[in-house]
């Protein structure tokens, strides 16, 4: 007993002794264990953060893979029509059928069946190539639209309103319409205009290297240029000038709000230097494709001398030779072959990269973008 009571008042001592010592040990031990259950819940909190970001990444991942799929499919089934509606304008089987009866002045008929020929063959370049990289941007832009929608939260009066709404989607995606109206009608005026210009001095009797046919269509895709890059004022064909010409729906108050917000936006992406870089890198291709028909047809042509194979490149052909075989090439061949050529641009590296861009751009500002939306509305 007197051993325990001997040893407390040594244990009392030693803390008086060492009071100021004790209390500073006990606050560093006491601050060091704070500060471990600190950083732990820090650490937790950050590893969250990174796994719901990247979780969130995937999903948007996903949701861009899903956009563009449709996006494709949806090009690959519609391009028939920009075609169809070449063909209707550069009427050259009407051209044929009145030659086959002899009917006007024959000569006439034979330069404007070259010319238009001609032209449907460089139009159907420029058309397939605005009309895959429209698909592409509108689909990307309303894609991050629908992005946005899914990830909104309510504004501060508890009211908010979806971006990419039905009625919006229908009313934006109508204006490929306005392309196959009229686009394609501008179009085939600017193309027709600088074919004549260099075929129409080119007589049918002249005979062509596929060099001398590489040169003029070199100069005519410099005529369709100008100081434009690819094509002047892109937008124009695209795009109406006023919402109002899209087709009417039940025009609820946001919609022209967001369809007005939209137009401008793409009318900016489509006069944008990266767009023009795209468009011309899928124009280069179609020529280097209907470069490949030419000298198909120089094979075709040259076919009667079975004994030796001869370069394409080394035979020179009359014009009038060369069209009704070009005409048969570009005209009478499977759907699925004539696709080709828009598969190849949709695998483009370039104008996935282009997409992925827009995507992003317009699927980031959750807030902002309903934010600005909203307080529209509220000034209506």
């Amino acid at each position: 007993m007197i051993k325990v009571h001997t040893m407390f008042k040594k244990v009392c001592r030693f803390i008086r002794q060492h009071q100021k010592k004790i209390l500073v040990g006990g606050g560093v031990m006491v601050g060091v264990l704070w500060l471990n259950k600190y950083l732990h819940s820090k650490l937790v909190d950050f590893e969250f953060k990174r796994t719901t970001e990247y979780v969130e990444q995937l999903k948007k991942q996903q949701h861009f893979e899903g956009t563009l799929q449709t996006c494709d499919s949806s090009t690959i089934s519609l391009v028939p029509k920009v075609w169809e509606h070449l063909l209707m304008l550069l009427d050259f089987d009407q051209v044929l059928d009145m030659l086959k009866i002899k009917s006007g002045n024959k000569l006439q008929l034979w330069e404007e069946l070259k010319i238009n020929i001609i032209s449907y063959a460089v139009c159907e370049v420029y058309a397939t190539s605005l009309f895959v990289m429209f698909m592409r941007v509108q689909l990307s832009v309303i894609g991050g639209y629908m992005y946005v929608d899914t990830h909104w939260q309510k504004s501060e009066n508890g009211i908010n309103f979806p971006l990419a709404t039905a009625e919006v989607q229908q009313k934006y995606l109508a204006c490929i319409q306005h392309f196959l109206d009229i686009g394609v009608k501008q179009l085939v005026r600017l193309v027709s205009e600088a074919v004549k210009k260099q075929f129409g001095s080119v007589s049918l009797k002249d005979n062509l290297f596929l060099k001398d046919f590489h040169s003029l269509l070199q100069n005519v895709k410099l005529d369709i240029a100008g100081t434009h890059g690819v094509i002047p004022k892109v937008s124009e064909y695209l795009l109406p000038d006023d919402p109002a010409h899209l087709p009417s729906g039940s025009s609820a108050s946001t919609t022209p709000l967001v369809l007005s917000k939209l137009l401008v936006e793409t009318s900016d992406i489509l006069e944008s230097p990266d767009f023009v870089k795209v468009l011309s890198s899928c124009v280069d291709q179609g020529y280097g494709a209907l470069l490949d028909k030419l000298s198909e047809c120089y094979f075709h042509i040259n076919q009667s001398n079975k004994d030796r194979f001869t370069n394409p490149y080394n035979v020179n052909v009359p014009l009038a030779k060369v069209i009704p075989v070009l005409k048969k090439v570009l005209q009478d061949v499977p759907v699925e072959d004539k696709s080709l050529f828009t598969y190849q641009l949709l695998q483009l590296e370039l104008l996935k990269s282009f997409s992925a861009n827009i995507y992003e751009a317009f699927s980031q500002s959750v807030e902002d973008s309903n934010h600005s939306l909203n307080k529209q509305v509220q000034t209506v």
